[in-house]
């Protein structure tokens, strides 16, 4: 399952017009108590740095996740065939292929084929 990566943060864009309208008025500007254009900055760099990192971080669990799913495949398959293996060398119906993981062939219940049958009513 991919998760959902991050676009554009809206408060980072809401910020980046904040911080132009307010160095048309003054530059760079400083409000004290650290209000002030460093930190702003500093602030939305922040943030766009973290979404950057959390998308990387993604890509790379959903490469992992796909790599995952390869294996898994081959190692069905490598089940499958240690299976048939036993199978073939011991028989489909011996303990040694249900201790495998198989199903013995005299264990595999079959259903009664019904046929059915349509009544007319005169």
């Amino acid at each position: 399952m991919a998760y959902k990566k991050r676009g554009a943060s809206s408060e980072v864009e809401i910020a980046q017009n904040r911080n132009q309208g307010i160095s048309q008025i003054e530059r760079e500007f400083d409000f004290g108590n650290g209000l002030n254009y460093e930190a702003h900055i500093t602030r939305i760099n922040k943030v766009n740095n973290g979404i950057q990192t959390y998308n990387g971080l993604l890509t790379n669990a959903d490469a992992v996740a796909s790599q995952i799913d390869i294996d898994e495949k081959e190692l069905s398959d490598f089940n499958s065939r240690l299976l048939n293996i036993i199978g073939s060398k011991y028989g489909y119906d011996s303990i040694e292929y249900e201790k495998a993981g198989g199903v013995r062939t005299s264990d595999i219940k079959r259903s009664k084929s019904t046929k059915n049958v349509v009544s007319s009513s005169n």
